[in-house]
């Protein structure tokens, strides 16, 4: 069974392990990662050096007042930033909107004044009227925190005993497409196989439409998070604090206690269920409420609990009961693909209710 690593690298780093079985399907073998180190990170970056040159105020001003020239100049940054190689020894040219122009002049008194003045005075000079070189070098310095914020994570993944032994690592999406990021990869990894597919940064859409097509491909995720239901046990004097303590229908019940249906780092096949019968508390209530619960601690005790947040809910209508009379409700999670579904059953009428949610 041959593992591999998906760096899928565009506006930020997603991270994914899976090994290949005999039959063809992907298992996920660690639970996905990543985070702010793609090309979102590098613009930010860019701007950041725009607002040393120019000054925050003039960044402001080109987002708030002439945003079709902020969104040029950073279309125009995204082609420059693909095309930078670790070789690259002439200036990389940068054509200036004509509103960035304008804002230069009334704030700066002109783009040659705002660079003389400058820190980086020696790196930036001005071409013609509406262009800007920047040396290679410092065009090079932007992508330095990215990208090895990048291959620290990845340094740091490759020490899991799960992961610890792949040998391929596949980059896709439109940030892969940087030769310096391919570059560093290499030069940290060189006894990985690095694959980069042609047209990396079409890839990833090319891989949603097959997967909606072949969702049954990838059989077994690893869970991010744990997931569960507000519950409402019987009080327990040696286990529940005092402030959890209500009275419902003469009996005393904790609230808030996080119910566990799936847990943290849990490998779950698709389609894979997990349920649980409750019992509505409140006999002249007209409606039963089914909260859904994510967590990032693997044995969270209550959903007020900082680690804690609130996924959805879900509610069911009640028929009226006679006094003594209890009703219960089957709550069901279902794991798919991509999405959760959660299912309410009336256990005295069989009618279903359902909702999905993203996991």
């Amino acid at each position: 069974m041959a593992k591999q690593i998906d760096n899928n690298a565009g506006g930020t780093a997603d991270i994914t392990v899976h090994e290949r079985q005999p039959d063809g399907l992907l298992e996920e073998v660690v639970p996905p990662s990543g985070g702010a180190w793609g090309g979102t990170a590098i613009d930010d970056a860019y701007l950041r050096f725009l607002e040393k040159v120019f000054g925050e105020k003039v960044v402001q001003d080109l987002k708030l007042k002439e945003l079709e020239d902020y969104t040029e100049l950073i279309h125009e940054f995204e082609v420059k930033k693909r095309s930078i190689k670790t070789d690259t020894t002439t200036d990389i040219v940068i054509t200036m909107p004509v509103g960035l122009m304008n804002i230069i002049k009334k704030h700066c008194g002109g783009i040659d004044a705002a660079i003389k003045k400058s820190q980086h005075s020696d790196s930036i000079s001005v071409s013609g009227q509406q262009k800007i070189c920047v040396n290679p070098q410092k065009f090079r310095d932007l992508f330095k925190s990215t990208i090895n914020s990048l291959l620290k994570h990845l340094e740091q993944l490759f020490r899991h005993p799960k992961v610890s032994d792949i040998q391929h690592i596949i980059m896709v999406g439109g940030f892969s497409e940087c030769e310096l990021v391919q570059r560093a990869m290499k030069d940290a990894f060189p006894k990985k196989k690095i694959i980069i597919p042609e047209e990396a940064g079409l890839v990833v859409l090319k891989g949603v439409v097959l997967y909606g097509y072949q969702p049954e491909k990838i059989n077994k995720r690893i869970l991010k998070k744990t997931y569960g239901i507000q519950s409402w046990p019987e009080w327990d004097s040696e286990v529940h604090p005092e402030t959890k303590r209500v009275r419902i229908e003469g009996t005393d019940r904790c609230k808030d206690v996080f119910y566990k249906f799936a847990v943290k780092g849990e490998k779950v096949e698709s389609g894979h269920s997990y349920g649980q019968i409750f019992q509505a508390l409140k006999p002249d209530e007209r409606t039963f409420e089914c909260t859904v619960y994510i967590s990032d601690d693997t044995n969270p005790r209550y959903v007020t609990d900082p680690s804690c947040q609130r996924l959805g809910n879900l509610i069911v209508p009640l028929p009226p009961l006679q006094k003594g009379q209890s009703l219960e409700i089957e709550e069901t999670m279902i794991f798919g693909g991509t999405e959760l579904l959660f299912r309410a059953k009336n256990m005295k009428t069989g009618e279903i209710y359902e909702t999905q949610f993203q996991f």
